[in-house]
């Protein structure tokens, strides 16, 4: 979850990008077939790999957040595939019933507020797992989200960056969440039409934004920078335009070609612009046919994982495949690679 490419999600109609502030830039695009077949594109931009690992929680897990005071409780009702970063959270993955959330970068507006001991404690390393363990559609978490009490403690990642974060949430029937925290309070964007996220501004802004483009209501062009908010107005359009699949591996082909058209290749980062940084991974995931593509930057492989094979019951043990280390010997399905291993520590050692 320290990817700094945290989604701001987008409408399908709505979709709209602009300029990010002091983050790196990432994109996730929504996409439902006429067929009705589900896909979640999601391009991670970022100035270094960090150590990413596809991890399988089972269900029935204690969970105790990482942080000092009144930390948040829970049994993971749900068993789940997720990708970790760092070592030390999940920053994207899906659960048994076809939730997935990803978290991206939101710098400039994000403000968690200060900490209330009062309030029980959720480590923003945890966002992503708390969505993923106890939910299983986006209005059920969208419902829980808007009477919790609950607080979203920010960290520093290892590399220096505060987590200035927002999460993007979505479901197998193609409906779609964005939270944000400003001022101290969350502000949800829950609709079918939000498909797309990029990072700053705020999602209603970007709503906004949006509109100026020529196939959204204005007169501007499509633009072709590789700013995030030239990214986020590209991949409104062309997902937009995405032709009906043939079948489900084509319909992840599509949706993944959408991905690439919004990465930065190498070479094209700027170094006195912190939101416009290299493309390190792109994944796929397939909520219909219950499956997970994960495409470095670094290697010509595409991998994945169907996560609907996974055992995920109580008492099963968690699983490890170390993805980014080991992606020039992986290709193709790598369901069968994942290896039991030890308890995940969120937070990295609290």
């Amino acid at each position: 979850m320290p990817s700094k490419c945290i989604i701001a999600a987008v409408a399908l109609g709505f979709v709209l990008a602009v300029p990010a502030v002091n983050v790196e830039a990432c994109s996730r695009v929504l996409w439902m077939t006429k067929g009705g077949e589900v896909f979640v594109g999601r391009s991670q931009d970022w100035t270094e790999k960090v150590n990413s690992s596809f991890r399988k929680f089972p269900r029935g897990l204690e969970r105790v957040s990482p942080v000092d005071e009144n930390p948040l409780r829970w049994t993971s009702k749900y068993g789940s595939l997720v990708v970790t970063g760092y070592d030390i959270g999940s920053h994207e993955g899906v659960n048994e019933k076809g939730l997935s959330a990803h978290l991206l970068f939101l710098a400039g507006d994000t403000d968690f507020g200060k900490r209330d001991p009062k309030r029980p404690g959720l480590n923003i390393v945890e966002w992503v797992q708390y969505f993923l363990d106890n939910y299983a559609t986006v209005a059920e978490a969208v419902e829980a989200m808007r009477s919790s009490d609950l607080q979203v403690v920010p960290v520093v990642f290892p590399n220096g960056k505060a987590s200035l974060l927002h999460i993007s949430l979505e479901d197998k029937t193609g409906d779609s969440a964005v939270f944000e925290y400003t001022g101290g309070k969350i502000d949800i964007y829950h609709d079918r039409r939000y498909t797309v996220m990029t990072n700053e501004p705020t999602y209603d802004k970007q709503i906004e934004n949006l509109k100026q483009y020529r196939s959204f209501g204005g007169d501007k062009a499509l633009p072709g920078e590789r700013t995030p908010s030239d990214r986020f107005v590209r991949a409104a359009y062309y997902v937009n335009a995405l032709p009906e699949p043939a079948n489900r591996d084509v319909g992840a082909a599509y949706i993944l070609s959408v991905m690439r058209n919004v990465s930065v290749p190498f070479g094209a980062a700027d170094p006195d612009k912190p939101n416009v940084a290299n493309t390190i991974f792109r994944t796929v995931t397939d909520l219909t046919g219950e499956r997970y593509f994960f495409e470095s930057t670094f290697a010509p492989n595409v991998v994945w994982v169907d996560y609907g094979k996974l055992d995920y019951s109580a008492g099963a043990p968690e699983q490890v495949l170390p993805v980014e280390s080991r992606i020039f010997s992986l290709n193709g399905n790598v369901t069968g690679l994942l290896e039991d291993a030890k308890p995940f520590v969120f937070g990295g050692g609290h």
